[in-house]
């Protein structure tokens, strides 16, 4: 029963953590599509790592 009630206390943590990285990833891809890049490229991209998509997208904009 403590491990449940422990799995319900981490649960909206989570899901926060899992919203973001699928936004940074959106926000990434949509740098990348208005920069030039091509789709295959952008995909392969934000799949495997969308938060470092989109921290090289930033520093490309800025």
């Amino acid at each position: 029963m403590a491990a449940e009630e422990q799995v319900e206390a981490h649960s909206p943590l989570s899901k926060i953590i899992v919203y973001a990285t699928v936004v940074s990833g959106f926000v990434a891809a949509y740098l990348m599509y208005r920069r030039g890049e091509s789709m295959m490229a952008i995909a392969s991209k934000t799949v495997t790592n969308p938060v470092g998509s989109l921290v090289s997208e930033v520093k490309n904009v800025v």
